[in-house]
């Protein structure tokens, strides 16, 4: 079982409290739905979705799509910083617009 370390831990939050912009009909859903399917590889939406939407862990992922659990590990991370970059400017706005 892998650890979180606390600056994880927020990270995953965060990203938790993005998701749900996306399946509310919050302001800015369609601006993450469509950060998420625009600038992700089709792979990294999918992860995405079955981590932060679904819920799933890491290693059922892994074993879903018959790979290793470092590959989703890194799949997240550079699905994570995709949508860090294109959403640097506005997301702060949307992770706080559901408060």
């Amino acid at each position: 079982m892998f650890r979180t370390t606390p600056e994880q831990e927020t990270e995953y939050q965060s990203m938790r409290r993005l998701m749900r912009v996306t399946e509310a009909d919050a302001p800015g859903a369609r601006m993450v739905a469509g950060a998420i399917y625009e600038e992700l590889t089709l792979r990294q939406a999918q992860m995405v979705r079955l981590y932060y939407m679904e819920q799933h862990s890491m290693q059922e992922i892994a074993d879903m799509l018959g790979i290793n659990v470092s590959t989703v590990s890194r799949t997240l991370k550079s699905a994570r910083t995709r949508l860090r970059r294109c959403l640097r400017y506005s997301s702060r706005a949307l992770l706080h617009a559901d408060e």
